[in-house]
């Protein structure tokens, strides 16, 4: 095996590596001021702030990570089962990098001594996204996160687009619940509706348009516009 890189069959997948990694390392780099910046856009942070600090944080021993996490508020007139005041966290989100360089965004709930959401976590994207894919993906991101914020904590009142949108995401996204990895309901909704279309068991002028409602459905509800309509 050849030792140059430029000449033996790992140097494709290297120099893919390479270019990807510089990509997540610049939006990391400048990470906190393009948060930042989406926080102070998004409806509902203004009111969550004074409550709940947030950080924005970096690790040099994790290259391609960085994890914006709301802090620790006390919660008044609730206790918990030693009798104190009961506390509640804020959601975490994580971008995260993988050995092929590829990235992985993930939304983690609110969590309380008194309460908790099913999931331990909401995956909103993992693939092979350059900088301003980052950049740009960014906007939802903080804007899920919020939505997150107050659909998950017991004492705020989310707006019906919140509501709808983690319905949405809890609908078509993987989550991690009790540790292990869960495919999104969305496939097996899809998987189960083109078998119904195939079967026997779809007569009439159904089974003549189902094929093409399958596409409507896909089309509509596997596209990113979804996510500009519901926040």
């Amino acid at each position: 095996m050849k030792e140059n890189a430029e000449g033996n069959i790992w140097a494709a997948a290297y120099k893919d590596r390479l270019k990807w990694n510089e990509g997540s390392d610049e939006f990391v780099r400048l990470g906190k001021r393009i948060i930042e910046r989406r926080l102070n856009e998004t409806c509902g942070f203004a009111e969550l702030g004074p409550y709940m600090s947030h950080f924005i944080e970096t690790d040099p021993n994790l290259p391609g990570w960085l994890q914006v996490r709301f802090g620790n508020r006390p919660m008044p007139g609730r206790r918990n089962i030693t009798g104190g005041i009961a506390v509640e966290s804020g959601p975490t989100l994580v971008y995260s990098r993988g050995p092929s360089g590829e990235m992985a965004v993930i939304m983690y709930p609110v969590k309380s001594d008194v309460a908790n959401v099913e999931e331990d976590a909401i995956i909103l994207r993992i693939g092979f996204i350059d900088y301003w894919g980052l950049h740009l993906g960014a906007q939802q991101d903080v804007r899920d996160l919020i939505a997150y914020a107050y659909v998950t904590s017991i004492d705020l009142k989310p707006t019906w687009g919140q509501r709808q949108r983690i319905r949405w995401l809890r609908f078509a996204r993987r989550q991690i619940v009790n540790g292990e990895h869960k495919y999104p309901a969305r496939t097996t909704a899809m998987w189960k509706l083109l078998g119904l279309v195939g079967s026997g068991s779809v007569t009439g002028i159904f089974r003549l348009l189902g094929p093409g409602f399958v596409g409507w459905l896909i089309g509509t509800y596997g596209n990113d516009w979804l996510k500009s309509l519901i926040h």
